[in-house]
């Protein structure tokens, strides 16, 4: 069935190309163009395709990298399809797997409350006398609303799950406890609604972004759900970090976070060290690639729902301003220059600001 799919799949991207997509749906096509999601390819993510080059699990990269593409290197990345043609959901120990759809058809799973039970082909409703006229549906394809795993963050899972290497290692694990989680699930917070009508054939008010929130792309949008804070103690002060999200805040092994704090006294600005959380992979007890990992050097990116403090030992006075700055890195800096990428691969991303005033009130 597989491969009468593969065979299939040239049909069903001429037919669901970008350009046709655009004329129904033209916010989310010019959403989805700025996505982590569009431009997951080797051709498209320099990170990705340095990583790739040294890896030697290229057929796991592509199932969720490019899955309609022949092999992991081509430009084509994800597509509408990659996420609207999903059937199910196949658990694996080592890494889910997402399964399409077989039939060649032209059905697109979604999901919208009201319509759990329905199935929208295209058709023409005319009233009893015939004098007025309805298009119901699209003329590009049908829209099967029933499957339940559109309705979560299920629909994320095949890719977005867990990613375990051949030695046995969790590379990544976002864990499940999100899944379910009424309007605080994958498609909640990184696809929340937005203004703006989805389709160009029935008018709505809102839709659901897909530009995919993350790292690369719409970082603000995740700041409501981190927390920065500063409690005074005896000797000093700390720094609070809280993650408000049901999985770790940051899941893959290079990224890193990196919180900035300053004092600013009159007019006078003390930096203090930057704290860093990573989550380092090694082998003999040695950084390593994640292919070759079996074990974890350091984990200090916090987990579901964790707080972590940072102590400074600095005596604060009435008056005084700490600004907190939380930000993000795709990979570090001296990892950007090891695999020869532009220095603007690893630069800072904002993602949380905060202001304490001694004294007074915090700001955030």
């Amino acid at each position: 069935m597989m491969k009468f799919f593969l065979l299939f799949l040239p049909f069903l991207l001429d037919a669901f190309d970008l350009g046709a997509c655009r004329s129904c749906h033209p916010a989310i096509v010019q959403e989805f163009e700025s996505s982590a999601h569009a431009l997951s390819s080797a051709k498209k993510d320099p990170f990705f395709a340095a990583m790739l080059r040294r890896s030697p699990e290229k057929k796991s990269c592509r199932n969720c990298h490019a899955p309609e593409a022949k092999s992991a290197e081509e430009e084509q990345g994800m597509t509408c399809l990659s996420c609207h043609r999903i059937e199910k959901i196949e658990k694996h120990v080592q890494a889910n797997r997402n399964l399409y759809r077989q039939k060649a058809d032209k059905l697109l799973y979604s999901a919208e409350k009201g319509r759990e039970d329905k199935v929208v082909t295209y058709h023409i409703e005319r009233s009893w006398l015939g004098f007025s006229r309805k298009k119901v549906g699209s003329p590009y394809h049908d829209i099967d609303y029933r499957n339940p795993i559109y309705y979560s963050g299920e629909v994320c899972m095949g890719c977005h799950s867990h990613k375990v290497n051949g030695h046995g290692l969790d590379l990544c694990r976002m864990g499940d406890q999100g899944v379910d989680l009424d309007g605080k699930n994958c498609i909640g917070c990184h696809m929340p609604r937005v203004a703006g009508s989805a389709t160009t054939i029935r008018q709505s008010d809102t839709h659901a972004w897909h530009g995919a929130a993350g790292l690369h792309h719409g970082a603000g949008m995740l700041s409501a759900y981190l927390k920065l804070s500063v409690q005074l103690k005896e000797k000093g002060f700390d720094v609070v970090v809280k993650n408000d999200t049901p999985h770790p805040l940051l899941t893959h092994p290079a990224r890193i976070l990196e919180l900035h704090t300053t004092i600013v006294r009159g007019a006078k600005a003390q930096k203090l060290p930057v704290r860093k959380m990573r989550r380092v992979l090694a082998r003999n007890g040695k950084p390593t690639a994640p292919w070759l990992a079996d074990s974890l050097l350091e984990n200090t990116i916090p987990a579901a729902g964790q707080s972590k403090h940072f102590h400074f030992d600095v005596a604060l006075r009435l008056g005084d301003r700490v600004e907190t700055v939380l930000e993000a890195r795709l990979l570090p800096p001296p990892l950007a220059k090891k695999l020869d990428l532009k220095a603007r691969e690893a630069a800072a991303i904002p993602l949380k600001r905060s202001v304490y005033v001694v004294g007074g009130f915090a700001s955030k």
